[in-house]
């Protein structure tokens, strides 16, 4: 039997960016950063290091495709730039990497229903769906299978898990459907 590879999932920023290394097998996050430099998270795809969450495992990669949606501005061109520097770092490393847009993963998740779990926002509904599909976060003395994760890690977190839960969403992604 072949255990599932890790997923790292990333939520990309102009300068920043929410990063969750999600264990699909156990179901709980390995590791999460709300705020990971763009920098550094393309030195480690392209050189990992000992210290890098995924030393030693070839995880599949996503990253959230930047659409504009009417809107647009220095912010948007930026972290398009960044999720261009994070594909081209994860192309080189030899690993497998998707561009998945954000309205897929809501989509996938069913936070985009109006009787969706959460508050009002598409935020609010990925991360009431990340602790009824993964789990709570639990204590420092106990943690859950979603400890560490906050802010924009939240985001991360669901596009690994909509991907892992949604084999449509894989197709579509990969233009098969």
């Amino acid at each position: 039997m072949t255990l599932p590879r890790p997923i790292l999932a990333i939520d990309p920023g102009p300068k920043t960016c929410g990063a969750a290394l999600y264990d699909p097998g156990a179901q709980r996050v390995l590791w999460a950063d709300k705020a990971a430099p763009v920098a550094s998270l393309c030195d480690h795809l392209w050189t990992p290091h000992p210290e890098t969450p995924w030393w030693g495992s070839s995880p599949l990669v996503l990253i959230e495709r930047v659409r504009s949606y009417g809107k647009s501005g220095n912010s948007l061109f930026e972290t398009s730039e960044a999720v261009g520097r994070l594909y081209q770092s994860a192309l080189s490393a030899g690993l497998e990497v998707h561009l998945v847009p954000r309205k897929w993963v809501v989509r996938a998740l069913g936070a985009d229903r109006k009787d969706a779990p959460g508050g009002k926002t598409p935020d609010s509904k990925v991360i009431a769906a990340m602790l009824a599909l993964v789990g709570p976060k639990g204590t420092k003395a106990a943690p859950g299978p979603t400890y560490g994760v906050t802010s924009h890690a939240w985001q991360a977190l669901g596009l690994a898990v909509a991907w892992d839960e949604s084999e449509a969403l894989r197709r579509r992604v990969r233009g098969e459907g």
